[in-house]
């Protein structure tokens, strides 16, 4: 029953009262006994319909509330790494360290859907330009590669009975590790009941207002002026992916994780196509900052993922990789962090 109903059912009764004062009789009368019995079977109705609407509000509330999926909250995340040194098939030396996670304890479809794209993701960029180069980046190759060298470090940021959250850093070098050395950022949240894996403009609206409130965020972490108008829309651009001579040089992806405390990192990168690998030094294109819920609700869209989000609760364990190894180029003692560009 819906209030319409209800305000109907509460209106017969007025009009029955009415009616009463209209017909009355003297007392004692057969009308005024009558008028009395109607009266009360009136009132009982009305009873009966507020105790109706009270058992469906109920049932909704328990549809909603308690037969919503009970998710995993027994599962493990053990990292691995993907390692490669100098294989000597190819015609230059490789070097790839690339670090992924594993997931073990949900329903086994699901499981090998999300450990696919956790794996795929941890490993892009290898993949463009190692794995399975273009013809482009071939003839790229045989330009300017004397080293191949990657390294990927996974972060699991998240990860509830509904939802895990990786972020992934990297820098790679297409090409040779003191000239040609990029750092890039991305990620990737799934959702454990489906394998869906999320974008970030499937969870919500990037727009100029959108654009404005990240980059006020990201100035204030660096403590710079906020941007105007002009990089604003080169800024939006970059999110939107809508500028053509920007693309045909550079991958623009957005990306975001959730936090441990449930706010969100979101971030952009631009990873070149082929020429802008050649940095002359390293070189990051990647920029996030991080902004909480109340700051993103007015661009949220509707989406499966806000009620899972809601529903979340920390579990499962994240195990560290075994016998990690260290990129020999790029790793964090790597020698070419010390390397002079300025000779």
């Amino acid at each position: 029953m819906d209030e319409r109903e209800l305000y109907q059912g509460n209106e017969a009764v007025q009009e029955y009262g009415t009616a009463q004062e209209d017909n009355a009789v003297p007392a004692g009368g057969t009308q005024g006994a009558d008028g009395k019995g109607k009266k009360k079977r009136r009132i009982l109705a009305a009873a009966f319909l507020a105790m109706l609407i009270a058992a469906v509000l109920a049932v909704l509330v328990y549809v909603r509330y308690f037969s919503f999926p009970k998710g995993y909250e027994d599962y493990t995340v053990q990292k691995e790494q993907y390692f490669v040194e100098y294989s000597e098939e190819y015609d230059y030396w490789d070097v790839i360290t690339v670090e992924y996670p594993r997931l073990e304890g949900i329903e086994d479809t699901v499981q090998e859907q999300i450990n696919q794209s956790l794996y795929d993701a941890a490993i892009d960029r290898v993949t463009y330009w190692h794995l399975e180069p273009s013809d482009d980046v071939k003839a790229f190759q045989e330009e300017f590669f004397s080293v191949f060298a990657s390294d990927v470090n996974c972060d699991v940021t998240y990860h509830s009975q509904y939802l895990l959250s990786v972020d992934y850093r990297e820098f790679y070098a297409a090409g040779n590790p003191v000239w040609m050395t990029n750092g890039t950022e991305r990620a990737l949240t799934a959702d454990l009941l489906t394998g869906q894996t999320y974008e970030l403009d499937d969870i919500l609206e990037v727009n100029r207002d959108f654009a404005i409130l990240w980059d006020k965020s990201l100035s204030d972490d660096r403590n710079e002026e906020y941007a105007d108008d002009e990089n604003i829309d080169i800024l939006l651009s970059w999110f939107l992916k809508s500028d053509e001579e920007v693309n045909r040089d550079f991958f623009c992806h957005s990306f975001f994780y959730i936090t441990e405390d449930k706010e969100f990192v979101i971030g952009i990168s631009l990873d070149p196509v082929l020429d802008y690998a050649y940095t002359y030094e390293p070189i990051t294109r990647s920029y996030c900052t991080r902004l909480n819920m109340e700051e993103l609700e007015a661009f949220k869209k509707q989406s499966d993922f806000w009620e899972l989000y809601e529903k979340s609760e920390a579990v499962g364990e994240v195990l560290p990789c075994e016998d990690k190894k260290e990129n020999i180029w790029l790793g964090e003692s790597a020698s070419i962090w010390d390397w002079d560009y300025n000779r």
